[in-house]
């Protein structure tokens, strides 16, 4: 069996972004190993061109969070320069979750456009995979991820995980009634894109309205989650008691801690997903006004902070 990504991931997902006394910061016991992230923007977050070894040998590995101490599991934002290709049949020993955020990206002859989605469970097979004009992904690992250069195990792939690409945006957008979701803003809608019936999980495309002014100005109240709440700002602004998330802030919300209230005078769209379970979310406290000009200061781990408060370049939305 030949294992060519280890040392290409370990140094991905430390050296170049969260060193190795991330590892050793306590962290919630229901977060999955991660550390609880209000946000960050990923503009700001290091990257690394993955090596000859990497199954994406050229791509460009941009790690938001990573689990150390447990599953290691990994979001990350790959960026793939235009003429790329990579042929060598191969397996991922991991669940993969992925939207396009720009460009295409073609695996085993599917085209993934800007928007589309999929679910790849761990032992999928990677005939090839290409992009010509170049493709920008925010990506999730569900734990170890090694390529394999040789058959599936059997047993490993699990046909029925696959979603092998949602058009999002040939999809119609629903009324959200969960808490969870209309806590987020004015006249929020969904896209369901996974339900996963045996965790609980699920993974939504969100789509909130801006905020009225003046008399009309709305309050909201806090609110709580049992499962860890993680998301991805697709496009606009989100005032929140920590600061303004703008497009490209990454959060990963660790279960038990308040939220919000949020609040948008652009609108936003929001990739979101609940994980360890469904989100369960509950209110605390009366309603409040969101805090429309706080300062940025989250709660992030030691090493986040020695990025996270760089000027963001305007013109760069991920």
């Amino acid at each position: 069996m030949h294992i060519t990504r280890r040392d290409a991931v370990a140094g991905l997902l430390l050296a170049a972004a969260l060193p190795s006394r991330l590892r050793a910061q306590e962290v919630h016991p229901l977060a999955l190993g991660r550390p609880h992230t209000d946000f960050i923007q990923s503009q700001l977050a290091p990257s690394r061109v993955l090596g000859a070894s990497n199954s994406q040998p050229g791509v460009t590995g941009t790690p938001l969070s990573y689990d150390a101490k447990g599953t290691r599991a990994v979001t990350v934002v790959f960026r793939f320069p235009a003429n790329w290709s990579m042929t060598r049949p191969h397996y991922v020993n991991s669940d993969q979750e992925f939207l396009v955020l720009d460009g295409e990206l073609e695996i085993n002859g599917e085209r993934y456009r800007a928007g589309d989605y999929a679910y790849l469970p761990a032992g999928f097979a990677h005939q090839s995979r290409s992009s010509a004009p170049g493709a920008t992904l925010i990506n999730f690992y569900e734990g170890e991820h090694l390529a394999f250069y040789e058959p599936t195990p059997a047993g490993m792939y699990k046909p029925e995980k696959l979603i092998r690409r949602l058009a999002t945006s040939e999809m119609r957008w629903a009324r959200a009634k969960d808490l969870a979701l209309t806590s987020l803003g004015s006249e929020v809608r969904q896209k369901l894109l996974r339900d996963d019936p045996d965790t609980g999980e699920r993974t939504w495309l969100i789509q909130v309205a801006a905020d009225p002014m003046g008399r009309d100005e709305p309050r909201r109240p806090k609110i709580v989650h049992k499962a860890v709440e993680e998301s991805f700002l697709l496009s606009g602004e989100v005032a929140t008691p920590r600061g303004i998330m703008q497009s490209g802030a990454y959060v990963w919300r660790a279960p038990g801690q308040t939220r919000g209230p949020y609040g948008s005078r652009t609108g936003y769209q929001l990739l979101m997903r609940s994980k360890g379970g469904a989100l369960a979310t509950t209110p605390s406290g009366a309603p409040e006004s969101p805090a429309w000009q706080a300062t940025y200061d989250p709660q992030i781990s030691s090493s986040m902070r020695s990025f996270a408060f760089a000027p963001l370049d305007s013109g760069k939305r991920y």
